[in-house]
């Protein structure tokens, strides 16, 4: 009875963030080998909020136009901040390709991630400007695909487990995720759905 309880109250609690988790809603541990790429030597949970931080000034530039992507797609803001700080550091790791700047995850001479949310071209034809409410709702729409995925995949899991589960997947695909706890083993840094959950929890309580 408790475990329905807990399952119930989580879900209506997620309502309030429309289709999706609320970004609070969602356990974390914070960052691992992510850590260290701003020379961050504190706890886990201190170091993703340190990673935030840093990406403060940059990200609060655009939090008119990720409000509007979310709410065009019904989903709590706070994860498309969280997703654009871990992929781009709020555009601050963005660079020109091909005489076109808003590339990112650069290798030998060609890029692939578009934009501040880094839409892999490689998988997706990207639409927009770099910074664009069309990009941002396109990579939105990724994550929510993936969100979904995950849904049908684990049917048991709460709604922020689900959620979670599908930032996960938006670093390293659906089938990728095979059980909650080891989730993140194998993505980048070994911690992108923590880490990512962290820092989006960390721009909602400084008011994102």
């Amino acid at each position: 009875m408790k475990l329905l309880s807990a399952f119930i109250s989580a879900n209506l609690a997620a309502r309030e963030c429309g289709d999706y988790a609320c970004i609070e809603s969602i356990e974390t541990v914070g960052c691992l080998d992510t850590c260290y790429e701003d020379d961050c030597h504190g706890t886990q949970m201190y170091c993703c909020g340190e990673l935030a931080q840093n990406d403060w000034d940059a990200i609060i530039k655009f939090q008119s136009v990720t409000k509007a992507a979310a709410d065009a797609k019904n989903i709590d803001h706070n994860i498309l901040a969280a997703i654009i700080s871990r992929e781009s550091r709020a555009g601050r790791k963005l660079e020109s390709w091909n005489g076109e700047y808003g590339w990112g995850k650069c290798k030998n001479g060609s890029c692939y991630g578009w934009g501040l949310m880094q839409v892999d071209r490689r998988f997706h034809q990207p639409v927009g400007a770099w910074d664009s409410q069309d990009h941002l709702e396109q990579a939105t729409q990724i994550i929510i695909d993936q969100i979904n995925c995950i849904s049908r995949k684990f049917d048991r899991w709460t709604l922020p487990m689900k959620t979670k589960g599908g930032i996960c997947a938006y670093n390293r695909g659906c089938s990728h995720v095979q059980n909650y706890d080891g989730m993140d083993i194998g993505t980048d840094g070994n911690d992108y759905a923590n880490d990512s959950v962290c820092r989006g929890q960390w721009f909602k309580n400084r008011g994102f």
